[in-house]
């Protein structure tokens, strides 16, 4: 539907459904391939009418953030590359910051509102789709920025995580994951922020990454007292309601 009726690239309607789309393939589930192909091309136009001011590094309203997720979910569904993703790749490295990182345009947490999570994207964008000769420098660059990023929120150290676990970031893994595992509350849930209550957002995207990159395996407690509590607080109708804190 929203393809039909928007013209504009979406990071929650285009990359993260092919990217939960194709997790569930792996899963095992039947997946309708013609759904993953739908918004991949969709985002291929969308970014194809402005190639010419990606590779200024201009002409993504999302920034890099918006950027990263869209080659995250090119490479999600099987996307082997082109001239589209050939110039995304080029405005990642022309709108990376000397220090290493690249920054968050738009805050409407908590999706988007983390340089460590726009930082984290254009990684695994750089990773998937970049030549070694373009990627390897600024991949080192991101990488140590990533290394000594202060995370305030759960988004934060998530992203910090799979960023580090995507760019291959060595024994700094390790200890990211240890602390986000020790974000755990006593009712086995993850909040957002440290002064807010545990919630689906935070807990399911916790014991993703920690399941992710092999720190926890699903019958270990802490995996299986996180999933239960999700289990306890989904709604009826089968989904999860998170209460917003953006400020449009």
């Amino acid at each position: 539907v929203y393809v039909e009726k928007r013209d504009c690239f979406s990071c929650h309607h285009q990359a993260l459904t092919v990217m939960a789309l194709g997790r569930a393939k792996l899963s095992g589930y039947k997946v309708q391939a013609d759904g993953v192909s739908t918004q991949s091309q969709f985002t291929l136009e969308y970014f194809h009418d402005r190639m010419k001011r990606l590779i200024k590094g201009e002409g993504v309203p999302g920034g890099p953030y918006s950027a990263g997720y869209a080659l995250t979910g090119l490479s999600a569904a099987g996307e082997p590359g082109g001239d589209t993703i050939k110039a995304l790749v080029e405005y990642l490295l022309k709108t990376q910051h000397k220090d290493g990182g690249w920054r968050i345009h738009t805050h409407r947490p908590p999706l988007e509102d983390s340089h460590l999570t726009a930082t984290a994207l254009a990684i695994r964008g750089l990773v998937g789709f970049a030549d070694a000769a373009d990627g390897n420098e600024s991949m080192d660059r991101a990488l140590a920025w990533l290394k000594k990023a202060e995370p305030k929120s759960t988004e934060d150290r998530v992203f910090k995580l799979l960023g580090l676990h995507w760019g291959n970031g060595g024994a700094a893994k390790a200890s990211a994951a240890k602390a986000l595992m020790e974000m755990q509350r006593d009712d086995h849930g993850w909040g957002q922020l440290p002064n807010m209550k545990s919630d689906a957002y935070a807990t399911g995207q916790a014991l993703f990454t920690l399941r992710e990159i092999g720190f926890l395996k699903v019958d270990s407690p802490h995996y299986r007292l996180g999933s239960k509590w999700l289990i306890d607080h989904q709604d009826a109708d089968g989904s999860w309601h998170v209460k917003t804190r953006s400020k449009p």
